[in-house]
């Protein structure tokens, strides 16, 4: 079973190439979104003011959910990269009571949260190692 067998009975919204869903640094709007159809870019500006694709997402994949379950701002922006897309999305106060129904539905979140978790891990763990690359190459060693 997948996270997308849960979702029967929630609105979903039509996009189109290029619509960005949130911005980076946006206030949460009470909603995450699950892919049904279409093509995502997660993005991410970095130091440099520079626009970086942190991963692209597809259905079955769903994002937006840190924010919700935080209340922090978006940490990173969301668009349309396909020429159309169809999300499921689902409020704060439906994910509550899915919780509370389906624990199944929480432990496959989780577990995605937890791969992303890991990925962003590794991806710190390459940029320790290439700071102290070049560290050793700017102290002629």
């Amino acid at each position: 079973m997948n996270i997308l067998d849960y979702m029967n009975n929630i609105s979903t919204q039509i996009y189109s190439r290029g619509e960005v869903i949130f911005k980076e640094g946006e206030q949460p709007d009470g909603n995450m979104y699950f892919i049904f159809q279409g093509l995502f870019a997660v993005t991410k500006k970095n130091p440099d003011g520079m626009v970086e694709i942190i991963k692209e997402l597809g259905p079955g994949d769903f994002f937006g959910e840190l924010a919700l379950l935080s209340k922090k701002p978006r940490s990173m922006s969301v668009s349309v990269i396909s020429s159309k897309a169809r999300c499921g999305v689902l409020r704060e106060e439906v994910l509550t009571k899915l919780s509370n129904v389906h624990s199944e539905f929480m432990f496959i979140m989780l577990k995605s949260s937890v791969q992303m978790l890991h990925r962003a891990e590794a991806r710190l763990a390459h940029i320790d190692s290439e700071i102290e690359s070049l560290k050793k190459v700017l102290d002629g060693k």
